[in-house]
């Protein structure tokens, strides 16, 4: 039942570590992931830190930062280059955040839009700081005192009154400093101004950026953690860690936002704010009445009894004295209305990211929002034992470890926020009321308006909504509704127009007829009544769009007639996409709610003078003469950059792959290197995607030095390691699923499509297959196109059944798709998809490897789907212990400490199938090693390394002196195993490494193919690397580049034995070979040239002998 003084949160705009958008941030927070990452010394150095503190005992080198922390939208808010250096980044990322908020609400700023407040807090900005420090040293402190930029762009008091500014907000601005409670304070007082009258809408929040000071040392009997990691509640905290978080929230009230369709998240019923008073051990300490007093004048305002408060986002600090001065508090409010005990769930969000200080109220309150609108209790992370056993027990509340969901319609979430001086903030949240205004019907035929201030930010915001669209039950109606009530317009305009099943097609590829985009020119409108004077019409200027008005309009109001049914709407948006004005919310009537959309693809640039100043001052040790002095290599390096990516500048911790980097580039960068200094230096051993110039320039110096080899990119992997091995599954349903059907992922893929060929072939019943697409009929396609690429048959297509989803959003959309059918239609799973990357980290891979793993076993395990198949990797395995370096065929792996990214994916992905096995699913695993080519058609992969590197070996007649061992099996017969013997009872538990006995070396293929007459002469490995970099510069060639700087450990197998003992029954009772002879080398090398023009062009004669 609501109230009068209920407030509705109708927008969320957020930035937090490893969360661009609040969809990430929620994601992460219900999937138990831990954003405190393990530092490099490049970053520790280049945050000020002494050589000497890195060696201190006891320095702590965790550290939760902020994506694109450099980075700012200027042209889009107006500021030049100078001016953006001044503003700290929290203020910078704030107005991307408060734009993104009022757009995700459906209220973008416009001049004549609703009185909106800001009210929100910052922390002293580090960044600031170290300009400011850069300023003083150059030219004094009074220079830098009376610089007014570095003033307004660095002190709280101006962070709101900028969004003010910037966006045009005509409310209340204020900046609201208690402390570590500032930003829910904040949320408090803005609510305030709603009740009062004082504005219509509020943007409510904080701003935290540590950069670009990271690490730190503890002192002893301090608040901060010994190792880094917040375990709010748990036995083993030591103390908190600082992390950098931004968010904001659009508050109205509830009545306005039902009435006007606002999408409603949750509706806060009341807050409270308070003082501790005198009455403690000291200014910083918390106090048990003065807390507890709050938390029950918040449930009193909101008149909501305890025992419906469903769960607790506390502040939980990790503290000794803060985390037991809190439970106690909460537990005495809570009393005064309840004895229940263990109902309500406790947790902190600062487990997850850290402490975000003045910030960690609004990161609190936006995960409460997330609880209250869907219920779901997440995981609270780094929980083993309580601190306080005995109170915990014998309180209200519990601390869930795993995803838990409460579908009660009264739930209630209560968020506490403690800040140091005692200032507290209470607030209390509820689930969603039911919408009030109807929904916009969508016709046979859908108009969408987009707009955006350049034709690329244009597109991207096209392909946004596409990927919007392939939502299942999208709203078609209220998301065309959206885009014209709800979103600015900008100079650059398209308008979609198609049935609804073809809207994300047209927005994906926006050409006519189904999509028009124009930029119109500043004009008035040019008016024509029903029957205009004879030759007006032919005296207009060509491009005049005509529209039949009222030709008595005396308001300055044109009011356009139409005839037929879609005609008004069609000339509408034609006037729209002409430059006209429209008042789409009087068009729409009484219908038609905004929901949620993806918010302003905003084109950043980095902005980080900290990259050109040296504003620290610890010393170093003496570089060698080589090296230069301090800074000059990184600034060679910058500018090689700037010359290869086309850039006026580039940032030290700029990424490579970020900036658009690719092979031939990273073969360009190397010799480029090397012709100045003299080293070699990999760019995939260097990180991959995420080389920076600082990460290449350390291994310059290195390798000057001493000589030493290129160092490995360190994964700092272990604490995300063991955060994922924990992430939660679902309870195992006691029902068991009807369906005999296989759901297959990675069909579209090499090993996938033979993989669907051989399950048509061996089960009678559907394979449904999930594919990346818009549509059935694109997925469909798709599955055809993956088949005929490597000389497959079409699958049939009513048994292999196309599905349209994305396995990164799987958990969200599964039981939506194809119809609703797959709970009952399916019995097995054989999961084959993969993002198989060599150079990249876990922290990049687990995105594509172990989430979605983790979402599908949940989906599985809700429905009662007991088989269970992963395609694996022997890249996840390491030699056992007590062996000669044998990797056994056993289910339980070592971790090597050696092993990838991708290995190290794989391998906990087997360990969750392991935890998923222990309550009714029947698993099989599977480890191909290096998948080679079908032994009838030489169908192989063009992306894979030993292809190309072969290729490149005949191309310039020459092949590498390396003898390194790898376990092979041709990929018809590896899909053939899988499709057989996972669908095999007897299988159930087993692990099959599906690889020949005899492994084979790179010596060894070449001199199979020189079996076949393509003969090739050896060469030492780094001889054969620098010609083969130097043949991919005068060749322009994609093949060679991709091999230039070739490393084949980089398939993360050693040469270790491979014990492959299981499938040799099968095979003998099939009569078939795993073996790799010359001929089927040569019929993959012609395939590949006769399929692929980058190979053709290397091997003209196989080209022809493979068509």
């Amino acid at each position: 039942m609501s109230s009068p003084t209920d407030i509705a949160v109708i927008g969320v705009g957020c930035r937090f570590p490893d969360a661009w958008t609040p969809a990430q941030y929620w994601r992460n927070i219900e999937r138990g992931v831990v954003s405190m990452r393990e530092l490099s010394d490049e970053q520790l150095r280049a945050a000020g830190h002494s050589e000497a503190a890195l060696e201190t005992p006891g320095f702590v080198r965790v550290g939760a930062s902020l994506p694109g922390v450099a980075d700012f939208a200027a042209e889009f808010f107006g500021y030049k280059a100078r001016e953006v250096d001044a503003i700290d980044p929290q203020q910078r990322i704030f107005l991307e955040a408060c734009w993104e908020a009022l757009e995700s609400a459906g209220h973008p700023p416009r001049p004549d839009g609703p009185v909106t407040g800001v009210f929100a807090s910052s922390a002293a900005g580090n960044y600031s700081a170290a300009v400011f420090a850069a300023r003083v040293r150059d030219e004094g402190l009074a220079a830098a005192v009376g610089d007014l930029d570095l003033t307004l762009g660095g002190q709280a008091d101006f962070m709101t009154s900028r969004a003010a500014y910037k966006l045009g907000l005509r409310g209340p601005s204020v900046s609201v400093q208690t402390g570590c409670s500032s930003s829910l304070t904040a949320v408090h007082y803005g609510t305030l101004s709603l009740l009062s009258g004082e504005c219509d809408l509020v943007l409510a929040g904080g701003a935290t950026v540590l950069d670009p000071l990271l690490g730190y040392q503890p002192a002893p009997g301090g608040w901060v953690s010994e190792d880094g990691y917040v375990r709010s509640f748990d036995a083993k905290s030591s103390g908190t860690t600082y992390g950098s978080g931004v968010g904001v929230v659009v508050l109205r009230r509830l009545a306005d936002a039902l009435a006007d369709g606002d999408p409603v998240l949750a509706v806060l019923r009341g807050t409270a704010v308070g003082n501790d008073g005198g009455d403690r051990l000291g200014y910083v300490a918390p106090n048990l009445d003065g807390v507890a007093d709050v938390v029950a004048a918040a449930l009193r305002v909101s008149g909501v009894p305890a025992g419906l408060v469903r769960y607790v986002e506390a502040h939980g600090t990790g503290t000794p004295l803060g985390d037991h001065v809190e439970l106690l508090a909460l537990a005495k409010a809570f009393r005064l209305s309840t004895a229940d005990t263990g109902y309500c769930g406790l947790g902190s969000v600062m487990a997850n990211i850290g402490h975000l200080g003045p910030a960690a109220g609004i990161a609190g309150f936006i995960k409460a929002v997330h609880v209250a609108r869907t219920g779901v209790l997440p995981p609270h992370p780094a929980f083993d034992s309580p601190r306080d056993p005995a109170e915990l027990a014998a309180s209200p509340f519990h601390v869930p470890t795993e995803r838990v969901a409460d579908p009660a319609a009264d739930r209630h979430v209560l968020v506490n926020s403690m800040g140091v001086g005692g200032t507290n903030a209470v607030a209390v949240l509820a689930a969603p009321p039911e919408p009030a205004r109807p929904p916009a019907e969508a016709g046979d035929t859908v108009r969408l308006v987009l707009s955006a201030r350049t034709r690329a930010e244009l597109d991207a915001l096209s392909r946004q909504l596409a990927d919007e669209l392939d939502t299942p039950g999208a709203p078609i109606g209220d998301i065309a509704h959206t885009l014209r009530v709800g979103r600015a317009a900008f100079g650059e305009r398209r308008v979609v127009t198609a049935p609804p099943g073809r809207l994300a097609a047209a927005l994906r590829l926006p050409r006519p007829p189904l999509a028009a985009t124009a930029r119109p020119a500043p004009r008035r409108a040019v008016v024509v009544g029903t029957q205009p004077p004879a030759g007006l019409l032919a005296a207009l200027p060509p491009d005049t769009t005509v529209s039949t008005v009222d030709p008595g309009a005396a308001d300055g109001i044109h009011r356009i007639f139409a005839d037929g049914p879609g005609g008004l709407d069609e000339l509408l948006t034609t006037a729209w996409l002409n430059g006209v004005d429209v008042d789409w919310a009087a068009a729409a009537g009484e219908t038609g709610r905004r929901v949620p959309l993806p918010t302003y693809p905003f084109q950043r640039k980095r902005f980080w003078p900290l990259d050109r100043l040296d504003v620290f001052a610890p010393a170093r040790p003496a570089e060698p003469p080589a090296a230069a002095a301090t800074g000059s290599l990184e600034d060679d390096i910058a500018a090689l950059w700037g010359e290869l990516f086309e850039r006026e500048t580039v940032g030290v911790d700029e990424e490579f792959g970020a900036l658009g980097g690719t092979s031939l580039l990273s073969v360009q960068m190397a010799l480029r290197l090397q012709q100045r200094h003299g080293v070699l230096v990999n760019v995939h051993r260097a990180g991959g995607s995420r080389a920076t110039v600082r990460r290449l320039a350390g291994i310059v110096r290195a390798q000057l030095a001493d000589g030493t080899a290129e160092p490995s990119e360190v994964d700092d992997h272990g604490v995300l390691v063991d955060a994922d091995l924990k992430l939660p599954l679902a309870p195992m349903s006691r029902r068991r699923a009807p369906g005999r059907d296989v759901l297959l992922t990675g069909a579209t893929g090499y090993l996938g499509a033979f993989l669907l060929h051989e399950l048509l072939k061996t089960t009678p019943g559907r394979v449904y297959c999930l594919v990346r697409a818009a549509d059935p009929a694109e997925a469909a396609a798709r599955l055809r196109e993956a088949a005929a690429a490597v000389a497959l048959p079409a699958p049939d297509p009513d048994r292999a059944v196309a599905v349209p989803a994305d396995l990164r959003t799987f958990g969200e959309t599964a039981d939506a798709l194809a119809d609703g059918v797959l709970p009952d239609r399916i019995g097995h799973v054989v999961h084959c998809a993969a993002r198989v990357v060599f150079t990249e980290p876990y922290r990049v891979l687990r995105e594509d490897n172990v989430l979605p793993l983790v979402d599908l076993l949940n989906w599985v395990r809700r429905h009662g789907i007991r088989d269970f198949s992963l395609v694996s990797t022997l890249a996840a395995t390491a030699p056992a212990s007590g062996t000669d370096g044998t990797r056994l065929e056993t289910r339980r792996q070592p971790l090597h400490p050696d092993l990838g990214g991708y290995g190290i994916s794989k391998w906990v992905g087997e360990r969750l199938l392991e935890r998923a096995e222990e309550d009714g699913i029947r698993a099989r695993v599977f480890r191909p090693g290096l998948i080679m080519a079908a032994g009838d058609t030489g169908a192989c992969n063009t992306r894979d390394l030993v292809w190309l590197m072969l290729a490149s070996g005949l191309a310039t007649g020459t092949h590498p002196l390396d003898d390194r061992a790898e376990p092979v099996a041709p990929v018809d017969v590896i899909a053939r195993a899988i499709a057989e013997l996972a669908l095999s009872p007897a299988s159930a538990g087993r692990v099959y490494h599906l690889a020949d006995e005899r492994s084979i070396g790179t010596r060894d293929l070449f001199g199979l193919l020189a079996g076949t007459g393509l003969e090739t002469d050896p060469m030492p490995l780094p001889d054969w690397r620098a010609m083969v970099a130097k043949e991919a510069l005068a060749r322009d060639s994609r093949v060679l580049s991709a091999v230039a700087l070739y490393e084949l450990e980089g398939h993360e197998l050693a040469e270790d034995a491979v014990q492959v003992r299981a499938w040799q029954p099968w095979l003998r009772r099939r009569g078939l070979s795993s073996a790799i002879d010359g001929a089927q080398l040569r019929r993959g090398l012609a395939f590949l040239a006769a399929h692929d023009e980058a190979f053709g062009e290397l091997l003209p004669e196989l080209a022809r002998e493979g068509k």
